[in-house]
């Protein structure tokens, strides 16, 4: 900002000539030849401000600005009323980032002399730097009125309007720089992020293609440039500027947070952590890298590294309320459910506007802390018609029993997809000699899914159908993945490929029918079905509701799990299965080792049970429960509930409702076997509502124990049904909450009512084909060949019931 032209003319005609020679020598960048000159002028005349001004420009070239600061402080001494000496201690202490004591100084100079035109463009930039932008702005058009040939004057106050957001004016100031100097690669750089302001990507890249013509390594602009590519998915090309970025400057900050997050975008989560972790060691306390590299961990699987960086940013940025926010989520997939509490109460007193409202009553519901529970389902349901991704669809399916409720939650989801354009799918493929099915999940390891449906897998006609596996999931390296594994044609591990990349994957292969196992629970990968990874996309038995979106064509399900009453609060057409929908293991003998005493119930009196996951317990369903009891004497109920939190907060609820808690037993978690095992010692399983048994009800009527549901009206809590009508045992089905409890009681009190039926369920089930995986394998075979000869036919997708 300096200028080193201005010069007071001493009156020793010796100091004279010597600070003419200092003058000549920083005008050839030479300061410590000039720095000589000056202090031999000073030493002759001790007296002369001239010489200590030129001195401090002289030291502020060499950089040494506290010795600079101090020669123009005793020049102002020596001459109050030198202008210049005000004006360049006011550029060294700007040097220095001492902005408005720098300010102070330019604005004395310009008090002095007014017209003063180096302190009044010093004064629109610092004003420019302290923020007060209007007023640089103001002072900027005088600068450019007085000279309009200055490029650097245009350039500044082009960039103070791009300060204010004006960025079409902004736009404007960079191409009078340029037309003033077309080969200014600032300006060319400026203006590209300028039309980027105005989405304009295309021009932003071809101005930042201007300017690299110029300077092909000047890292900024390839920075620029790389976050314009990024913009419009040209990300390949995008990758490549950024890392010629960082060969020629290794610690670009931006550059690196930017590459790690197209890194992060494409699935490449490893090298994205890496990309962070570099920013981490520039900056320890980075706050987005430490975001950056948490998140990047998770999807990495490494919770508890992912849960250190969170910490960590919280120690540095205490009230970061997103971060409070994702640490909640992380910790409620790490099961700490109290601990997600904190977090995000804590985020909410931070943020008000931050909403996890669906989340935070479901981490509530695994501690059975039902504290202003329909207070909080209010607010659930005030977040889903208010559009909010915080009223998530999974949490509400236990939540509350309303179709619609769960359409809008699941739309919400939905809608948060890119509307993909139909990829060249609208005529799909020509016709396979094999249907070609794709199935989508994380879960071919040991879950819940796999055991219900893995020897429907292995049961598939494979001269008829061509199984492709696309695995999005951790790797346990149990036995249960390498026999799912066995069961496919082809396994494709997607686990580190981006959304649309599987779905091209699928294409390439030619998959006809895309079936999603997983639906809207842990680990889901939507997004792969939004950019339509096959002409015919399903959802099946991973998620009991409707996906809410366009992408999902069918939904399998069965006659009981779908009432007319309901069928507008489902988006997709519906095949329908005969008798169950829910595919289940053969029937195997399971011992009879366990003991009352052994798992701690009374060796007398009725065992209710449910082994359902205590969120589904509501307190609606839990007063019931407690009713049974104190209408039942000597009778308990057996749960299953690992979280000692919540069983003392069962416990204080049941003695609210008047039953003592040791009438509650608790189970811990035991391998599937031992669990089958035990299961035979209750007397009746009390299904929950809204969200039913699914899993846990075939467990039951496995080991021949009776399940006594009330249906509702979702798809979630009518799946015990669909079960019990499978097997014939409708006097299991309650058509309402006090008949249920009623018959609770009734078949407490009448043992050989309750054996009879559970006799009749032993029998049943062994001539039902609800366990012969072969006849579920049939049954959704015929559901995908309809839907294949629809699509061939030219026919929109429609509902498909299925004979048996």
């Amino acid at each position: 900002m300096a200028s080193a032209n201005s010069l007071v003319k001493p009156q020793h005609p010796q100091v004279r000539a010597l600070l003419e020679r200092g003058a000549r020598f920083l005008d050839k960048g030479k300061p410590a030849n000039a720095l000589r000159a000056f202090e031999e002028a000073i030493a002759i005349d001790p007296a002369d401000a001239g010489a200590f001004c030129q001195r401090g420009n002289a030291l502020a070239d060499l950089a040494q600005l506290p010795a600079a600061i101090a020669s123009y402080d005793r020049a102002i001494v020596l001459d109050p009323r030198l202008a210049e000496a005000h004006d360049f201690k006011g550029a060294a202490l700007a040097a220095a980032g001492a902005f408005e004591q720098a300010l102070q100084s330019v604005e004395r100079a310009l008090l002095i002399a007014p017209d003063n035109f180096n302190a009044l463009n010093n004064r629109a930039n610092l004003l420019r730097e302290v923020g007060r932008f209007d007023e640089s702005l103001a002072l900027f058009d005088r600068v450019v009125a007085r000279e309009p040939g200055m490029a650097t004057g245009h350039s500044m106050r082009a960039r103070t309007l791009a300060a204010l957001s004006r960025h079409a004016e902004a736009l404007h100031g960079f191409e009078q720089v340029l037309a003033l100097d077309p080969r200014n690669v600032e300006a060319l750089c400026n203006r590209g992020t300028a039309l980027n302001f105005l989405d304009r990507p295309q021009h932003a890249i071809e101005a930042f293609g201007q300017a690299l013509a110029i300077d092909p390594g000047h890292a900024e602009i390839l920075a620029n440039l790389g976050a314009a590519l990024t913009r419009v998915g040209r990300l390949d090309e995008a990758e490549s500027c950024f890392r010629r970025c960082l060969e020629r400057e290794p610690g670009h900050v931006d550059a690196l947070q930017q590459l790690a997050s197209l890194l992060s975008r494409q699935r490449r989560f490893d090298e994205a952590g890496r990309c962070h972790q570099r920013v981490l060691a520039i900056d320890v306390n980075n706050v987005v890298a430490l975001r950056g590299l948490a998140l990047a961990l998770e999807e990495l699987g490494q919770y508890r590294s992912a849960l250190v960086c969170y910490d960590h940013l919280l120690s540095v940025a205490p009230n970061n309320a997103l971060a409070h926010q994702k640490r909640g989520f992380l910790l409620i997939t790490r099961t700490e459910h109290a601990e997600a509490l904190a977090s995000f109460d804590r985020a909410k007193a931070l943020d008000p506007t931050l909403e996890h409202s669906a989340v935070r009553l479901h981490a509530a519901m695994h501690l059975s802390q039902w504290d202003d529970f329909d207070g909080q389902l209010e607010a659930v349901r005030r977040a889903a018609e208010a559009g909010n991704p915080g009223a998530m669809p999974f949490p509400v399916l236990a939540l509350a029993d309303d179709p619609a409720l769960q359409l809008r939650c699941a739309q919400i989801v939905a809608d948060s997809h890119p509307r993909v354009p139909a990829v060249p799918l609208a005529n799909g493929y020509l016709r396979h000699d094999r249907i070609r099915l794709g199935y989508f999940s994380a879960d071919f390891h040991h879950h819940a899914t796999m055991q219900l449906f893995r020897e429907t897998l292995e049961a598939h006609d494979r001269d008829q159908f061509e199984l492709t596996a696309f695995w999005f999931g951790e790797d346990r390296g149990d036995d249960w993945r390498s026999r799912a594994r066995s069961a496919f044609d082809a396994f494709v591990d997607v686990r580190l490929t981006d959304d649309a990349a599987v779905a091209q994957v699928a294409r390439e292969r030619e998959i006809d029918i895309a079936v999603d196992l997983k639906g809207y629970t842990q680990n889901c990968r939507f997004g792969i079905f939004a950019e339509r990874a096959a002409p015919i996309q399903v959802s099946y038995l991973g998620y009991p509701g409707t996906s809410g979106a366009a992408a999902i064509d069918y939904l399998i399900a069965d006659e009981m799990l779908v009432r007319p009453g309901a069928r507008g609060a489902i988006s997709e057409k519906i095949a329908y299965l005969p008798l169950s929908y829910q595919a289940n293991a053969t029937l195997k003998p399971v011992s009879r080792l366990a003991t009352r005493n052994a798992v701690g119930l009374p060796e007398r009196g009725f065992v209710f049970c449910c082994f359902n996951q205590n969120y589904k317990i509501t307190p609606d369903i839990f007063a019931r429960w407690m009713s049974i009891l104190r209408r039942v004497d000597s009778s308990v109920l057996w749960l299953w509930v690992n979280h000692e939190t919540a069983r003392r907060n069962l416990a204080r609820n049941a003695a609210g409702l008047g039953i003592d808690p040791a009438r509650i037993v608790y189970a811990a978690s035991e391998p599937t076997e031992r669990h089958l095992d035990r299961l035979q010692l209750a007397d009746l399983f009390l299904d929950t509502l809204p969200c039913n048994a699914h899993t846990t009800a075939s467990d039951a009527l496995r080991v021949g124990l009776p399940i006594l549901t009330c249906p509702g009206r979702s798809f979630a809590s009518r799946v015990a049904a669909s079960l019990l009508e499978t097997l014939d045992l409708r006097e299991l089905i309650a058509d309402d909450l006090a008949q249920y409890e009623a018959r609770a009681v009734a078949f407490a009190h009448d043992p050989a009512r309750l054996a009879a039926i559970r006799m009749r369920l032993i029998e049943n089930r062994s001539h039902s084909t609800l366990f012969e995986p072969r006849e579920m394998a049939r049954k959704l075979e015929a559901a995908y060949a309809a839907m294949y000869e629809r699509h061939h036919a030219g026919d929109a997708p429609e509902d498909i019931h299925i004979v048996a």
